[in-house]
């Protein structure tokens, strides 16, 4: 039986009830589940949400958890690629479009920062803008990447003069990173 077969009502008691012992081993982890109906197997993604801290209470659980023929349990938001955008909080995130400035650190050169630039971007609206760019790097290069390669991020409004700046879009934040952390 598949989630989508249940009414909503019990799909919800279930999910709730599954977070409740899931937070018995640990209250800082949470989990995803996925796939498709005409998958052979589910996907049970067991994350951190990008809290550092909980890295190692997700690594336990994932590497003792029992082997089910029909689910494949996953440690953190695997990296999906591009090729998609978002809606959140009334906000389109698209990776195509939106444009990341690389940062150099005189102090620090192999350190990864950048700041993500929107051309709608208001300051009251922060906490959108940064939480809708953490799914989008969470979703193109995985929760660990986000988390682990990623020393600084800020998120502005699109400079008038963006064509000043060596810049890119963040679909190619992955090459980035990568490139970055190979010429170290």
């Amino acid at each position: 039986m598949f989630l989508s077969e249940i009414t909503e009502s019990e799909k919800d008691k279930l999910l709730d009830e599954f977070l409740t012992e899931l937070h018995k081993f640990n209250e800082g982890i949470y989990f995803e589940i996925g796939g498709h109906p005409e998958d052979e197997k589910v996907e049970l993604i067991i994350s951190a949400e990008g809290m550092v801290e909980y890295f190692p209470a997700v690594e336990n659980l994932t590497r003792l958890a029992p082997e089910y023929k029909n689910w494949e349990i996953i440690a953190f938001k695997p990296p999906m690629g591009t090729g998609f955008s978002l809606d959140y909080r009334g906000k389109k995130f698209d990776p195509e479009k939106i444009i990341f400035i690389p940062l150099t650190a005189k102090q620090d050169p192999t350190a990864i920062g950048f700041k993500v630039c929107y051309s709608d971007y208001e300051e009251s609206d922060k906490e959108t803008f940064i939480n809708g760019t953490y799914l989008i790097l969470d979703t193109i290069i995985g929760e660990k990447s986000t988390a682990l390669d990623i020393d600084h991020m800020e998120v502005i409004k699109t400079p008038e003069n963006i064509t000043d700046y060596d810049f890119g879009h963040l679909s190619n934040i992955g090459e980035y990173i990568k490139e970055k952390k190979n010429a170290c």
